[in-house]
């Protein structure tokens, strides 16, 4: 099992914890990763729900085909 930083503002594994932030992170705020992540995380719902719409599509268009 990993070993975990919990103290800092994320848990990261033991390996990690005294490596250097990158340059564009270092300089961004709490509130604008957090703006990122939710952004990032509306995106990826966002293509997901594309996915299951088109397969969907693909569904019902295999379906009237068929019949």
């Amino acid at each position: 099992m990993a070993l975990l930083n919990f103290p800092g503002d994320r848990a990261q594994p033991h390996s990690y914890r005294h490596k250097g932030r990158g340059a564009v992170e270092g300089r961004l705020s709490s509130w604008q990763r957090t703006i990122l992540e939710f952004i990032g995380t509306i995106l990826v719902l966002m293509a997901i729900s594309v996915g299951i719409l088109t397969l969907r599509f693909a569904l019902v268009f295999m379906h009237q085909v068929m019949h």
